[in-house]
């Protein structure tokens, strides 16, 4: 009954406290800032239209999860463009959310249908988001002594998406073998992940809170 608190009401909660402190800093948050701010939004409000249509509706809720796939990684390719290539980087920004979003596409059509969990595309989301929060912690630490900064709001927003997929990542590559594991082993590794991404959040918060303009 605890974890089934923690999972379904205390984490997707929890989010709504980096964006209350998001909201209360609008105006002063950095353009890197201020989209994760709306990934938040976004993520927030298709949660809700999920716990709707499954809890409600009782219908199923896993075109959202298609939906929100390409939607998430174009936000956080937008983010990390802004963070490391200020000048721009077209691939990033553009070429790959673009390619993405028509491999999510013929995943939906041709291998697992939108009626079914996307593990395939999530897969290929939480890789391309490691690979590029790996390399802001490279960057982070080929810096001189007197750059690196703890107190780096970037920092926090990277460490939070590092934690989430890599959590997410063996989460969507077994989520075939997960589901027909024992009933307390399965919901051992969901819990693990739910920490994952309050943690995330947690994150996120003191990102906000750390900010200027």
């Amino acid at each position: 009954m605890t974890s089934k608190f923690f999972m379904s009401v205390l984490v997707p909660c929890s989010i709504l406290l980096p964006i209350v402190i998001g909201l209360l800093k609008l105006q002063r948050l950095p353009v890197n800032a201020k989209i994760i701010w709306y990934y938040l939004i976004v993520s927030a409000v298709i949660s809700a239209a999920s716990i709707f249509m499954g809890r409600v509706l009782h219908s199923n809720n896993m075109p959202l999860v298609h939906l929100y796939t390409p939607i998430e990684l174009a936000l956080f390719c937008w983010f990390y463009t802004k963070t490391l290539w200020p000048q721009g980087n077209r691939f990033l920004s553009v070429w790959l959310p673009v390619l993405f979003t028509v491999l999510c596409i013929i995943n939906a059509l041709f291998f697992q249908s939108m009626y079914t969990y996307s593990s395939y595309t999530r897969s290929v989301e939480a890789l391309i988001c490691l690979i590029l929060a790996l390399n802001y912690f490279a960057r982070m630490a080929a810096y001189d002594n007197e750059k690196k900064n703890t107190s780096t709001p970037g920092l926090y927003f990277n460490s939070g998406i590092f934690l989430y997929f890599s959590g997410g990542f063996m989460l969507f590559v077994f989520s075939n073998l997960i589901v027909n594991l024992p009933h307390h082993s399965y919901a051992v590794i969901f819990v693990i992940y739910a920490a994952l991404v309050l943690c995330m959040y947690l994150l996120f918060a003191i990102a906000f809170l750390l900010c200027k303009k």
